[in-house]
């Protein structure tokens, strides 16, 4: 059962990003128990992601953008980036009260129907997952699927260099400029 509906970007449909349903894939929410709501996802990336600033929310578009890592991203930029993409968080409980808490296998196992629903309504032609435990316990994805798999951008030690260009590969690939594969 899906209990956050993905953010779904007004542009995401019929634009895209350069043309591509691209769905970020997260990995969960938290928060104290009880206050759960499927608007959720929604309101978190219309928040950091398009109005204030999140560390987060920016190196995922700089990422995915092919931004350098020293750029600014101006504020229109931020508003205009994620109405053309969908995020989603796999995890469909809060795995706890606050951030660097990690989810218990049960959650990994109840969240994938709704994953698998989510992408049959969303149809992405790209699956950005963030962080490489959230890869590890995905459920098959279709063959058609371009996914790409990139360290959480949270993460300790993360660099840009290391995940721009695989993200960059994918989205040639999904355009067609490349044999398909999974990166």
């Amino acid at each position: 059962m899906r209990r956050f509906d993905p953010w779904v970007g007004t542009k995401y449909r019929y634009e895209g990003f350069n043309g591509l349903k691209v769905l970020i894939l997260g990995e969960s929410h938290y928060g104290d128990a009880g206050t759960e709501t499927a608007e959720l996802t929604s309101e978190v990336v219309k928040e950091w992601g398009q109005e204030k600033r999140s560390r987060f929310f920016t190196v995922t578009q700089k990422l995915i953008q092919g931004t350098a890592s020293g750029e600014r991203v101006l504020a229109q930029d931020r508003k205009e980036f994620w109405e053309q993409v969908a995020f989603y968080n796999y995890i469909q409980e809060f795995v706890g009260a606050g951030p660097r808490q990690r989810p218990a296998q049960e959650m990994w196992e109840r969240s994938a129907a709704a994953f698998n629903d989510t992408l049959g309504e969303l149809e992405p032609n790209v699956l950005v997952v963030l962080g490489y435990e959230l890869q590890s316990n995905l459920p098959k994805v279709p063959l058609d699927l371009v996914v790409c798999n990139v360290k959480h951008p949270s993460a300790g030690g993360f660099r840009y260099s290391d995940w721009q260009q695989a993200i960059q590969a994918a989205l040639r690939i999904a355009m067609g400029k490349t044999p398909n594969k999974v990166l």
